[in-house]
């Protein structure tokens, strides 16, 4: 891993002048980076660091949010089947539903001292989305967030961006998800975020392209 320091548009959720972007190279292990976040969770509630995100990819896996009783419900596919795929089911506690993660989709966790700057949990899940919507914006794609009963960011009815967090102490932990060019058939097997009749899409589906890279 490296740590550099975060661009303008992720700086701008930061409640200090350094936010410090920990990239983490090659797919990881879902329950390794989670351990890692809690750590830093904990170092930045005792402050003794600052502010702090991590980049990275996931191996295929199903998280479920802090209503796991709801949200293993939106889980469509058996235990066999989901085995046979090599995906995991993880419970987690932070806010959402049952979404996916899998290489191709970039993940970000910020760990921020949101009570410093007294940023409400609302206004931080808007921020998030907003970000998310200038990234899209930035490959050509009109996506929107802050649509009433459906978090996250949008493509038309179809889902481009997942948002799911927690804020313990003031400071949160969990983060958003885009799909840049992840296998999209992962998805089949949830009801992604709970919300029935709506599909996902991705920034290469979007672009008509196999994958995204951006220098």
């Amino acid at each position: 891993s490296r740590s550099v320091r975060a661009a303008p548009s992720l700086s701008r959720m930061s409640t200090r002048k350094r936010l410090t972007a920990i990239i983490l190279s090659r797919t990881r292990d879902y329950g390794d980076v989670l351990e890692r976040q809690r750590a830093l969770h904990a170092a930045r509630k005792a402050n003794a660091i600052d502010d702090a995100i991590i980049i990275c990819q996931h191996a295929p896996v199903i998280t479920l949010g802090k209503r796991a009783a709801v949200a293993s419900s939106h889980v469509v596919s058996d235990a066999k089947t989901l085995a046979e795929a090599n995906i995991a089911v993880v419970a987690t506690d932070r806010g959402g539903d049952a979404t996916v993660h899998a290489p191709g989709q970039v993940v970000a966790y910020p760990v921020v001292a949101l009570r410093a700057s007294a940023l409400g949990a609302r206004a931080y899940v808007e921020g998030l989305e907003d970000v998310l919507v200038d990234v899209c914006a930035s490959y050509g794609i009109e996506a929107r967030g802050r649509i009433a009963g459906r978090e996250g960011v949008w493509v038309g009815d179809a889902k481009i961006a997942a948002v799911g967090v927690k804020i313990s102490a003031g400071v949160s932990s969990h983060g958003v998800a885009l799909n840049a060019s992840p296998d999209l058939g992962y998805f089949d097997h949830i009801v992604p975020c709970g919300l029935e009749g709506y599909g996902v899409t991705s920034v290469a589906k979007e672009l008509g392209v196999v994958s995204v890279n951006r220098a």
